[in-house]
Order: structure tokens, then sequence, then C-alpha cells
């Protein structure tokens, strides 16, 4: 872990609170701008099947939105079962630096646990295990929920569509398909009306 004095930019607008880099390994904090949900996330990211496996370095990169969003997600549950004030602060967002980040994305997982994919599968997909092959792990979670490839090999017609929008639209129609119109609209209200102490209560979602 390396604190930096100067401020981790994504971008030349975008100011980050900490990073990992994959092939030194290290985690980087922004001095006096970083919590314990920002050196958790980058924890997560350490262990994750997408810094660790070459092979998927290029998709963290393509599909950034979907790896950051499920990394902040996790970060949440850790919150939520080790520490509960950093939880109601990470949910409240009354401090910056301890609020969700990729609110967006992460609300998406949250809407998803609670009505269609376990929190276990999740993790399955994202922590990195040396006797596991990712992409038969992939396959199985696709298989198992009735979705096609929205991560790496993408259908042609679909290639520039963000993974995560294709996850959303696929999750509707699996819903639909098994579930009915009801849990459809459940899953819309609790992605986009429902507070944040809701759709991320992680006490409501599928283990």
């Amino acid at each position: 872990v390396v604190p930096v004095s100067v401020p981790i930019r994504k971008s030349p607008t975008a100011i980050v609170r900490g990073g990992y880099d994959p092939i030194t390994k290290t985690i980087f904090l922004s001095d006096r701008s970083w919590c314990r949900k920002t050196l958790i996330h980058e924890l997560l990211h350490a262990v994750s099947y997408f810094t660790r496996v070459p092979k998927l370095f290029e998709v963290s990169r393509r599909e950034s939105d979907f790896v950051e969003g499920l990394t902040e997600f996790l970060t949440g549950y850790v919150l939520y079962l080790k520490y509960g004030n950093c939880y109601t602060e990470w949910i409240s967002g009354k401090y910056f630096v301890c609020s969700i980040s990729y609110e967006k994305y992460v609300k998406l997982f949250g809407a998803l646990a609670q009505v269609l994919i376990p929190i276990h599968d999740f993790v399955k997909l994202y922590v990195y295990d040396p006797n596991v092959d990712w992409f038969d792990e992939y396959e199985r979670f696709l298989n198992r929920y009735g979705l096609e490839d929205f991560l790496v090999n993408k259908p042609r017609k679909k290639r520039k569509i963000p993974s995560v929008i294709l996850l959303e639209d696929m999750a509707v129609e699996v819903l639909r398909e098994k579930l009915g119109e009801e849990k459809v609209e459940e899953f819309r209200e609790l992605l986009y009306e429902a507070p944040l102490d809701v759709v991320l209560d992680y006490s409501s979602m599928l283990k």
C-alpha cells in the first residue's frame, strides 16, 4: 500500500481516491482523501480475477463500469458484514470520501441480487480462485441464468453496448419469462426509484 501526496487522476477531469496496479501489485491511496471503504475497494481489486488473470485485463479496461460497479457493490457487502458504521455512512453519503462510488452500477447489482442473482454467484465470478478457470465459471454463470455473453465475446450487433446495459436488459427478459411481469416491475422499482438503503439492503438479498 502506497500513500500518494498528489491526486490520483482517472482522466484530466476525474480524481479518484485510490487505485490498484496489477503489474506491481500495489495499492495507491490519495493522501487525506480516502477512508476504510476506499482501502477495501482496492483490496478487492487485488484479489479479483480481473487483476489476476492477464486474459481479463482487456475485459476489465473495456468493461470498467461492470468491474468497478461490482467491486463497489462487494465493498458495500464487506462493510455491511464487518463495519456497520461505515456501511451506514456509505449509504448516507454524508461524507463524500466515504460515499458510494459508481452508484448507478452498484444499484444494478443490488437490484439483481434482490430478485434474481444471489450475492454468492457474483462473488464466484469476481474473487480469484487459482483452482477455478474464470472462463468456465463465467460460462456456468451465463447458463444458470439464461444469459448471453455480455463481457467477453458480445454478439456482433451489441459490441458497442456497455455490458451493464446488456445485463440489465437480459435480466428484464429472464425475469419476465421465468417469474412474470410483477418481478420485472419490482426490479425496475428497485433500480430506478428505491432509496439506497432499500436497493442496497444486503439483508434482503439472495445469498
